[in-house]
């Protein structure tokens, strides 16, 4: 899986003020809006392709596919095809932990080390701390050697013994570090209570009881209505690179259409997956003992659209984004699946939102051109960093390079792989979001923090050892 593109996970941390509501569209004119705007998303982005649904209440008010999910083919993507959903999967595992509690053969107490033994560190790691992202076990989507391998067939024991020896990155439940590692965890924990496979274990107890026709435990590669995913080169787009779906596995490799996941997320909301008081933690933004929130239940981002409260999640998987969000109050259910990577489709999943309640739409600022760099400069930025968020979180933050293209990866709901574009004096921003500046502080050549601007804030961070 890939990261969350930062702009998503910092407004939940530091939610932007919105302007007062414009006269909202409606009938026709809403609908065409709508449709208007997820058009100019595939254009301008650019992506493949897109499906998007607008749904309040009961009234459809836009749900239609965009562009090409497969490009070679020149096959159109519709309503009905189907995409990788990254780490919008943390709420099926979640959803399934939470029906095992219910069913008394689970605790949220309980200790990771009495269902996967063998990681004496991790031992004391309670199912809780897993699902709300306080464990503070190594994440394994961070270490560069695993991620090198993604193409390859692994055993979860093989992706987990890469990690197992690392420092701890702080004590659990003192502190909020979004993590993949605990949900390839909560796999090993669901396998080892139902003595089941997660992918038949999804397939039995989530998908087919809802007749989500559509949903599978993703294959290797695309076949039938499924999406071909694609990455960014430059201006252009390519197939994205091969991704074994052992690395995702619990924490990132589901796929669906859009359809069946308005099916799921009418049934998780409405009591039909889960008991409302099970949803209601999960949708329910945790607490450390500081008192700090941390804008996370389980398996579910909670944050707001001015006065709304917003329950939401997005992901990114090698050649795919996705966005889904629930607004109770106005029963709205908003959904942007993509088929390319790099793209921001929770940003189109906002705009919808707002175009349905009359508030202003987000808008695109240009980005500057791009200036040269060395390799040996290129070399002086990759690294590990750890930024410090307004409310005290922090957020692992991580440089790399890729034939040449330095990428950021912020560790969040979701992930995205950001191509950095550097702008001189040591300044880069990323074109999802021109505005956004990275600022890094060197000395003797080398990184060692690093200053991240946006939307008004000024988040801090340092360079891990």
């Amino acid at each position: 899986m890939k990261l969350h593109r930062l702009v998503a996970l910092i407004a939940i941390a530091i939610a932007p003020p919105v302007a007062s509501a414009q006269s909202a569209p409606t009938g026709p004119e809403l609908r065409a809006r709508l449709d208007s705007l997820a058009e100019s998303f595939v254009k301008d982005a650019p992506a493949a392709a897109l499906t998007a649904a607008v749904v309040r209440g009961s009234d459809t008010l836009l749900l239609k596919g965009y562009g090409e999910a497969d490009r070679a083919q020149h096959r159109a993507a519709s309503a009905n095809t189907v995409y990788r959903i990254g780490s919008i999967t943390k709420q099926f595992t979640a959803s399934a932990v939470m029906q095992l509690v219910e069913q008394g053969r689970l605790s949220l107490a309980d200790t990771l080390g009495k269902f996967v033994p063998g990681y004496p560190r991790w031992g004391g790691v309670t199912i809780r701390q897993l699902l709300n992202h306080t464990s503070g076990i190594p994440i394994y989507t961070a270490n560069r050697v695993l991620m090198s391998r993604r193409g390859e067939d692994l055993a979860a024991d093989s992706v987990l013994d890469a990690i197992k020896s690392d420092t701890m990155d702080f004590a659990p439940g003192t502190r909020y570090r979004y993590n993949n590692s605990g949900y390839f965890l909560l796999g090993r924990v669901l396998e080892q209570v139902t003595g089941t496979p997660y992918p038949t274990l999804v397939q039995q107890r989530l998908f087919t009881p809802l007749e989500l026709k559509s949903a599978t435990y993703c294959p290797r590669t695309s076949t039938g209505d499924q999406a071909t995913g694609y990455a960014r080169d430059g201006s252009s787009l390519r197939v994205a690179k091969t991704i074994s779906m052992s690395l995702p596995y619990s924490a990132g490799g589901l796929c669906m259409s859009v359809p069946d996941y308005l099916r799921w997320q009418s049934a998780l909301t409405g009591g039909r997956v889960v008991k409302p008081v099970s949803y209601a933690l999960m949708s329910s933004s945790d607490t450390l003992p500081n008192g700090t929130k941390t804008g996370y239940g389980y398996g579910l981002g909670v944050a707001r659209i001015g006065t709304r409260t917003v329950i939401s999640h997005s992901g990114g998987i090698d050649g795919f984004t996705s966005y889904a969000m629930w607004v109770p109050d106005d029963s709205l259910r908003v959904v942007v699946f993509t088929n390319t990577e790099g793209v921001a489709p929770d940003k189109l999943g906002r705009n919808l939102a707002a175009a349905v309640f009359g508030l202003p739409l987000v808008k695109e600022a240009v980005l500057p051109p791009a200036a040269p760099l060395t390799a040996a400069e290129r070399a002086a930025f990759v690294g590990n960093y750890d930024l410090t968020l307004p409310n005290g979180i922090v957020l692992p933050f991580t440089i790399t390079e890729e034939n040449g293209q330095l990428f950021g990866q912020a560790a969040g709901p979701g992930q995205g792989k950001i191509p950095l574009v550097y702008l001189g004096s040591n300044n880069f921003g990323a074109a999802f979001d021109p505005t956004m500046r990275l600022t890094m502080v060197m000395m003797d050549g080398k990184a060692v923090s690093v200053i991240l601007q946006q939307r008004g804030a000024v988040i801090q961070g340092t360079r891990r050892p």
